[in-house]
């Protein structure tokens, strides 16, 4: 890595775990992972997460590929379809916005 840390700085880009005699991997932009072994990452929002990492932060849904637990980005926050529907409703008005007047011009 060419770099030296602290103890309690050097962690897992991923998870944030200390790493601080535990085995780790490096990748090639030498970017620090907890674990010995090349493990299985999700790839989501250009981020990288362990598998056990991606879920949703509202309600803590395991997200994969599966009918019912993909994932519904919103606004940078991995979310579940249900807690991405709950989030924006709780964004919308209760009442519509008022409409504005619509002027036809028949030609």
């Amino acid at each position: 890595l060419g770099k030296s840390y602290h103890p309690g700085c050097f962690r897992c880009v991923v998870c944030n775990e200390c790493l601080d005699g535990v085995p780790f991997t490096v990748d090639v932009e030498n970017n620090i992972y907890c674990g010995s072994e090349e493990t299985i990452r999700v790839v989501s929002m250009d981020k990288d997460y362990h598998v056990e990492c991606y879920h949703c932060e509202d309600c803590g849904l395991q997200l994969n590929d599966e009918e019912g637990h993909r994932c519904y980005p919103l606004e940078g926050h991995l979310l579940c379809h249900g807690c991405h529907i709950r989030r924006l409703n709780i964004k919308l008005p209760s009442h519509p916005p008022p409409s504005y007047p619509m002027h036809v011009t028949e030609l």
